[in-house]
């Protein structure tokens, strides 16, 4: 059967009286916030609104051997079902006495509950039909009311423990956007100095001693020895379990259970340290707590009988050849996906007003380079327009007088009729290059004397031509 763990028997601790108004300085009154902040976070995990009945009936059903010894021998899909209610015929009615007492008890909890909320409302609408025992017979308690109780308190505590992982993975998603909305906001001294701390941090935390295996012998036998001041060498099973038995009713609860873990604990998180975090420091108390309660709790009632640890041999049989395994702390888990992450971040810097840039880091502007027709072309640039000399020579063929008077640089040759023009230029050569041929032929005119005929472009030499008599133009 799942069950709620009871209530702190030991309290907790109180408070020392505050000084009169005026005299309390600011230090005090931040640490008694964050003492108050503490114990929020510290306050027992399962707590529901009929968790008295639920201990009451608990106590008085595993005060019966009979009752015990069926329950654990039984699966845990038939306890979580509720299944262990077909198993109660056979109490002695006196149990079933104190059991209806109980149930009477907590039907009268249920009246004056709703008889508040119908004031408040003015009428019933929010009243809901209770579903964690049997309506149809208020009289007496049945096999259907220890039913019902089981499948709620299964169903409430399941929830409870998602609810808790969500909101704990939600925080550490928070304090990682947080963290990256800050880096992009520096520059890029100040964000090296950043990352610098953030290391650090992170270093400092984790240089603390190895965590020992929650739950088995060498972590058990660190306790007896530290907590308890016994010696190691006489470790006894039996005499452990009655010293932190601490309400003496035969069982482990949950904070009995929290209570075998503070050696660790204290190694990795400090609560005056501010590199650690306490919340991380609570969710890694309720994670080994969890991994005990899965390795010992055989009949899955979150409790752990004297039975059940004496039976556990990783916990109360050494083993020489066996090194303990360890234990990776919650800065080792990887809690969330690198997909995870980015959505919360958009939604988060939604709800910031953060802008749809709030994680990029902004760079500083990047010096533009001087023109250069070169490199442009090299990028994918359109070529840079041709030089503004050669675009201002005129091409005058029909006078050849004009063109020996200019610059020997910008002598162009003299038009040739269309069909001349076929017969000298190479066949398929691109049209660039056709416009670029009075511009290369240029310098070749200053080595012809004036006297000569205007110079002709160069053109491939053809085997299948006459050769060119040299003497011409003489």
């Amino acid at each position: 059967m799942i069950v709620a763990p009871p209530p702190n028997r030991g309290g907790a601790p109180q408070a020392a009286q505050p000084p009169p108004d005026g005299e309390q300085p600011a230090a005090q009154e931040q640490q008694q916030h964050g003492e108050q902040q503490q114990q929020a976070d510290q306050k027992p995990l399962y707590q529901f609104a009929y968790s008295k009945y639920l201990e009451t009936v608990v106590k008085i059903l595993e005060s019966e051997p009979k009752f015990t010894e069926k329950l654990r021998n039984m699966k845990e899909e038939d306890i979580k079902a509720g299944n262990i209610a077909d198993h109660i015929d056979d109490l002695h009615e006196s149990v079933f006495d104190e059991l209806t007492k109980a149930k009477l008890a907590e039907i009268d909890r249920l009246r004056e509950e709703i008889g508040k909320q119908i004031e408040k409302d003015g009428d019933a609408k929010n009243i809901h039909v209770p579903d964690h025992l049997d309506v149809q017979n208020w009289e007496k308690f049945n096999k259907e009311d220890l039913r019902k109780l089981v499948v709620r308190t299964v169903s409430d505590m399941e929830e409870i423990d998602k609810r808790r992982r969500e909101e704990f993975k939600e925080y550490e998603l928070r304090k990682k956007a947080e963290e990256d909305h800050k880096r992009a906001q520096l520059d890029a001294e100040e964000r090296r100095k950043y990352d610098a701390e953030l290391k650090a941090k992170e270093e400092r935390h984790n240089d603390h001693e190895k965590l020992k295996h929650p739950g088995g012998r060498e972590q058990l036998e660190e306790v007896w020895e530290e907590s308890d001041h016994m010696d190691k060498d006489n470790f006894d099973p039996r005499t452990f379990f009655a010293l932190h038995d601490l309400n003496g009713d035969g069982f482990w609860n949950d904070d009995e259970i929290e209570a075998l873990f503070q050696v660790e604990i204290e190694k990795v998180y400090n609560e005056t340290d501010p590199d650690d975090d306490p919340k991380e420091r609570i969710e890694e108390m309720y994670r080994m707590r969890e991994h005990v309660i899965a390795q010992m709790d055989k009949n899955k009632d979150r409790l752990i009988a004297l039975e059940e640890f004496l039976q556990d041999n990783e916990a109360t049989q050494p083993n020489e050849e066996k090194k303990d395994e360890g234990w990776d702390d919650i800065a080792h888990q990887k809690l969330y996906t690198e997909e995870e992450l980015k959505a919360f971040e958009a939604e988060y810097a939604k709800q910031q007003g953060w802008g749809d840039h709030a994680y990029e880091v902004t760079l500083p502007p990047t010096p533009v380079p001087p023109y250069s027709g070169g490199q442009q072309a090299q990028a994918g640039n359109p070529p840079p327009p041709p030089p503004p000399v050669a675009q201002q020579v005129p091409v005058q063929p029909q006078v050849p007088q004009q063109a020996q008077q200019a610059p020997p640089a910008h002598q162009v040759p003299p038009a040739q009729p269309p069909q001349q023009q076929q017969q000298q230029q190479p066949p398929q050569q691109p049209p660039q290059q056709q416009q670029q041929v009075p511009v290369q032929a240029a310098p070749q005119a200053q080595a012809v004397p004036q006297a000569q005929a205007p110079p002709q472009p160069q053109v491939p030499v053809n085997a299948d031509k006459k050769p060119v008599d040299p003497g011409y133009g003489i």
